[in-house]
């Protein structure tokens, strides 16, 4: 089973994560893990720091199990413990410092981010470290004060506070373009073709060669995954499925991907 937890210094507070406790400290917070086997899981660490020592850190994962509301065995809310600030992601109004999120991971998902401070200066907002398809995958951090969107895997983004409470001040996304239409990728969505027609799916590559195909139903279930072809076409039938809206993940030879939407 996976243990997250946060080291204490000061007397413990404990959740329910994954099954598992959850503890959070009264002033510096990290978030450790052990691995499970075979559990699909896409996960980024963020800290809030600064040049004072200011430590803050949440975690938000794409797991099995988890959904885009609130549950209480994947998610953790603060407990604002720390008196120099917090730094926490929000969904359905909670302020949560572990928030587990529905597969499948799409990159037209946005998570909002507020913090505390009582600090008037710099903070800084950067990756402690990511893994699944978010250990590649570029991850922004969009400041609607400034109106910049600026990727985290390239630098730590460094901006100037007030003191007071910021829920509503930065957003995480996946893609720098804000209105992706129904392409979940930014990488090929011109290139492919995917077409479902009396219960067959026929994709058709122009540019790339596909690589992996995966077909989520519509409450995010994985119901179908070819892995390591090479082919510009392909025909998919034999999914045993009632008329529904499908995601289908393709990923390219060269490693760029891409996703679709059908009715099925």
């Amino acid at each position: 089973m996976l243990l997250i937890s946060f080291v204490l210094s000061g007397f413990l507070n404990a959740h329910s994560v994954l099954g598992r406790p959850v503890f959070q400290s009264s002033s510096h917070s990290i978030l450790y893990c052990k691995s499970i086997p075979a559990v699909e899981r896409h996960r980024v660490w963020l800290n809030l720091t600064n040049n004072e020592g200011l430590f803050k850190q949440l975690l938000i994962g794409y797991m099995q199990g988890a959904t885009n509301g609130y549950d209480y065995n994947y998610d953790a809310v603060s407990m604002d413990a720390n008196k120099y600030a917090d730094f926490y992601s929000i969904n359905e109004g909670k302020k949560l410092v572990i928030q587990g999120r529905g597969l499948p991971f799409l990159l037209s998902d946005t998570v909002p981010l507020g913090y505390r401070s009582e600090i008037v200066g710099d903070l800084s907002i950067s990756i402690d470290h990511a893994d699944g398809d978010l250990a590649d995958q570029d991850i922004y951090l969009e400041d609607k004060m400034t109106g910049t969107i600026h990727n985290l895997k390239k630098s730590v983004y460094t901006f100037s506070t007030e003191k007071g409470t910021f829920a509503d001040r930065f957003i995480i996304r996946y893609a720098a373009k804000v209105n992706l239409g129904n392409a979940q990728f930014e990488d090929n969505p011109e290139n492919l073709i995917v077409v479902s027609k009396n219960k067959v799916i026929t994709l058709k590559s122009y540019g790339n060669a596909v690589e992996q195909v995966s077909i989520y139903d519509a409450a995010g279930r994985l119901i179908y995954n070819i892995p390591q072809i090479k082919t510009f076409d392909l025909e998919i039938d034999g999914i045993q499925s009632g008329p529904q809206v499908l995601l289908i993940r393709v990923f390219f030879e060269d490693g760029s991907r891409t996703s679709k939407k059908i009715l099925f």
